[in-house]
């Protein structure tokens, strides 16, 4: 990239391309398949959330979000960014995707698209071969999946759409080819294109150049942009769109063709207006989640942050929150001001030639900044307060009656495993017990005697307090508490304000108020100690990990102590929790194998094929690596577990040296592949059992 282009706001505008690509999936999933007729029939025209009316959530987990910021992690883990090669993209697949389980809609081969390519790389068929319409057929290769994975491609290529389209063809490639290809490279291209031309006819002209003028996707740009020009009506161009590219016309689940042609559309009589694009894409039908969340993000890139909202309040309802499952629990609670923060800090080191100027940058510490304009942090009410952004702080008003408090907080792990949406959502927490939760208020203004404290609530409902610290009119204060360790899996996290320090008293009026959250920090290490694990554990949600396991069961007849088996039918299982800001992790536990080809436990664990593991076989232990396609032994040593035995394990990971101790034997290796991630246990083709487990950093 050339140092004349000048990118402002870098972190500014990604946040909005975010936005734009979680408003549209939350905006269009309630209807996602219907007919433009069928839309118009029930709600005349698309100008708000309608989840409510159709008795769904608003945020749920959906592949457009979770493709998207998973995808481009590749480009920051493989250290290589611009010169990620194409195989490891498809590698990348295979890290953070659990089969029927994560990011993807499972719809089976031939019919899922994805699942499709995910069998291939699983069977050893390396992208970009793995989506080739040579091995999979053209029908299948041409679906819309590649188009909804790709925008942030273009975030951390912000004004370079030769570098956004050629991330975007090897990302594309791990599982679509053809025409679904040059889609996505439209995309990510008027993406790139967006942070420095504020006009989407200028973007429309610009991005069509970076796919073959003979293609389909070329002659749909053409032939939509003229008719909206003749028409002046989008339901005209629709009909014209449906009779030339309409569903009918091509086969499959869900066409590449009709769907690009619609947004074209939207794009087209938007007016440079995110309102009316929005209402366009959506009212028009068919795939809605998918184009709205591509439409909303070239748009949101087009209108700015400070204008998304010009027409309809779409963040409110939100307030940023996130849910992305995958094999790896960093980001599976997470919001979008997170989200911008880690794509607009793989795009610093992308661009580094690249003039990528902002107002303050926004980093991702303290955890929750509120530097971004609007940035709420999944921040909502609980009762008796309203929330709102001023001034890079959070800020709040409440009325705090006695035996009433007020109360705000944001979700760290979720506590629907189901996600409302079609999508499972295994998750791991953000806060854990052990850690120091901070916080710093200021701007107090109060009437009355009121006190704020801390809660954290775990998944039964059950709430624990800080001791509460009295609110003092115009005196800046720091909120710190370190969160009991007997607490899992936590689910929320947030403020009371409450009377006179919530004791009784003879008080009878409320204390009215307002404050604001400068700032909120998890710090310090982690304490996780369980016997037994949380009730309503089954196979498919032990609620507080992620795991891939087929079997779980508690203790045979024979067993002389209550442990929990865990299975796996076929290659590795893991039963994780943690995340990547774990850096030094020490795991005590008793373990017992059943009959199993290798078990053990992970350490820096960073997805399916990037953690450590001390693993026993039939005749020794090993310190493994597993780093995509490789797995490395750094370390072994003769031991012959004992069957249905349990014994004392204990597995460290401290700076580079990761450790196992059980009785007298002790093996050690140095590594520095991967300096942070979770913790938890590995099975291999069979059956193992665990007993009392702790988890410290």
């Amino acid at each position: 990239m050339k140092n004349s282009v000048k990118i402002p706001a870098y972190e500014e505008q990604v946040y909005a391309a975010v936005l734009g690509k979680i408003i549209g999936v939350y905006l269009g999933r309630p209807y996602e398949g219907w007919s433009k007729d069928a839309i118009e029939k029930k709600w005349g025209e698309i100008t708000r959330y309608v989840h409510e009316d159709q008795g769904v959530p608003l945020v749920v987990a959906d592949d457009d979000i979770s493709g998207t910021f998973t995808f481009v992690k590749i480009l920051e883990d493989s250290g290589l960014y611009a010169d990620t090669p194409p195989e490891l993209f498809g590698e990348n697949w295979l890290n953070f995707l659990m089969e029927y389980k994560t990011v993807l809609w499972w719809g089976g081969v031939s019919h899922s698209t994805e699942h499709t390519a995910f069998q291939n790389l699983k069977n050893g068929v390396p992208s970009p071969q793995s989506g080739s319409a040579a091995l999979n057929g053209r029908e299948v290769a041409e679906q819309i999946g590649a188009q909804i994975f790709i925008d942030a491609f273009g975030m951390v290529a912000p004004g370079d759409p030769t570098l956004a389209a050629t991330l975007a063809r090897r990302a594309a490639s791990v599982s679509h080819d053809g025409e679904a290809v040059h889609a996505a490279v439209v995309v990510a291209a008027m993406v790139s294109l967006g942070f420095v031309h504020h006009d989407i006819t200028k973007l429309l002209d610009e991005a069509i150049k970076f796919i073959p003028a003979d293609s389909q996707i070329a002659a749909i740009h053409r032939n939509v942009r003229k008719w909206a020009k003749q028409d002046r009506d989008w339901r005209k161009t629709y009909e014209r769109i449906d009779a030339e590219y309409g569903y009918a016309k091509f086969g499959g689940n869900c066409h590449i063709a009709p769907n690009h042609a619609i947004m074209v559309m939207a794009w087209a009589y938007s007016r440079n207006n995110f309102f009316e694009a929005m209402k366009i894409i959506c009212t028009a039908g068919w795939d809605t989640d998918c184009n709205a969340a591509n439409v909303g993000s070239v748009m949101a890139l087009v209108v700015g942050l400070d204008h998304i909202c010009d027409d309809y309040d779409f963040r409110t309802p939100f307030a940023d929150r996130v849910i992305i499952p995958t094999a790896e629990g960093t980001d599976s609670i997470t919001d979008a001001a997170l989200i911008a923060a880690k794509i607009a800090r793989i795009g610093r080191r992308m661009c580094l030639a690249a003039d990528l100027r902002s107002a303050g940058r926004c980093t991702a510490t303290p955890l929750h900044n509120f530097a971004l304009p609007g940035a709420m942090h999944g921040y909502q009410p609980d009762t008796n307060a309203v929330l709102s952004w001023h001034e890079k702080a959070l800020a709040v008003r409440f009325v705090a009656a006695p035996n009433a408090p007020a109360s705000f907080g944001a979700y760290v792990s979720n506590p629907d495993s189901k996600g409302g949406g079609g999508y499972r959502t295994m998750t791991t927490p953000w806060l854990y017990g052990g850690q120091t939760v901070t916080a710093k208020i200021k701007d107090v203004k109060t009437d009355g005697a009121a006190s704020v404290r801390f809660y954290v609530q775990d998944q039964n409902g059950v709430k624990f307090h800080s001791a509460p610290k009295t609110l003092a009119n115009g005196k800046p204060m720091t909120l710190r508490w370190q969160v009991p360790a007997d607490v899992f899996p936590i689910v929320r996290f947030g403020f009371e304000v409450g009377v006179e320090k919530f004791q009784p008293s003879t008080r009878t009026t409320p204390s009215s108020g307002a404050f604001s959250v400068d700032s909120v920090d998890f710090t310090g290490t982690p304490s996780l100690s369980i016997a037994a694990f949380p009730a309503g554990s089954d196979r498919e949600n032990i609620p507080g990990f992620i795991s891939n396991i087929d079997n779980l069961r508690g203790a045979f007849s024979n067993d002389t102590e209550a442990l929990t088996h865990f299975g796996k039918n076929e290659g590795v299982g893991v039963i994780v929790t943690g995340n990547r800001d774990w850096t030094d992790t020490a795991i005590n536990s008793r373990f017992a194998i059943h009959a199993a080809k290798r078990a053990g436990f992970v350490v820096r664990y960073q997805g399916l094929r990037r953690y450590y593991a001390v693993v026993f076989t039939k005749t020794h232990i090993q310190i493994i690596k597993r780093h995509y396609s490789t797995e490395t032994v750094l370390a072994e040593t003769p031991f012959t577990a004992p069957e249905n035995t349990p014994f004392d394990v204990a597995v460290s990971a401290h700076r580079h040296t990761i450790q196992a101790k059980v009785g007298d034997i002790t093996l050690t290796a140095r590594d520095t592949t991967f300096p942070s991630g979770g913790a938890g246990f590995f099975i291999e083709q069979g059956l193992a059992g665990f007993g009392q487990l702790t988890i410290d950093n």
